[in-house]
C-alpha cells in the first residue's frame, strides 16, 4: 500500500469547535468579584443566553406585557430562574439587563 505525503503547501488545520459541543460545555467559574465595587461579572455563552431568551418570549406569549423602558422585574426574575436551573450559574437582575443591552446592540449591527 502506498502511502500519501502531504504536500508542503497544505497547512494543517485543527478542526473548530461546532455548536452543539460549545454549547453542551458550562464553564463554573464564569464568576468573577472585582473586590472594589463587588460586582459580579457574568461571562455569558449561548446556552445561557438561550435558557434568558426563551423565558421572556415565553413571558411575553403568556400575555405579561412589557414596560415602556423594557421588561418588568417579574419577568427578570423568570429569566433568572430559567437561567440558574438550566445552566446552574447564579445570575443577577443587572446581570441579565446588561446582557439584554448587549444582545440588542449586536441585533442591530446584524440587522
Amino acid at each position: 500500500m502506498a502511502h500519501q505525503q502531504q504536500s508542503s503547501a497544505a497547512p494543517i488545520r485543527a478542526p473548530r469547535p461546532t455548536y452543539a459541543s460549545y454549547t453542551e460545555y458550562i464553564d463554573t467559574n464564569n464568576i468573577q468579584v472585582n473586590p472594589t465595587t463587588k460586582i459580579r461579572q457574568v461571562r455569558w455563552n449561548d446556552k445561557m443566553d438561550g435558557f434568558m431568551i426563551t423565558a421572556l418570549v415565553n413571558q411575553v406569549l403568556a400575555g405579561h406585557k412589557r414596560s415602556d423602558n423594557g421588561f418588568t422585574s417579574f419577568q427578570v426574575s423568570k429569566a433568572i430562574e430559567s437561567v440558574t436551573k438550566g445552566c446552574g450559574v447564579v445570575v443577577s437582575d443587572k446581570n441579565v439587563m446588561a446582557r439584554l443591552k448587549t444582545l440588542k446592540k449586536e441585533y442591530a449591527e446584524v440587522n
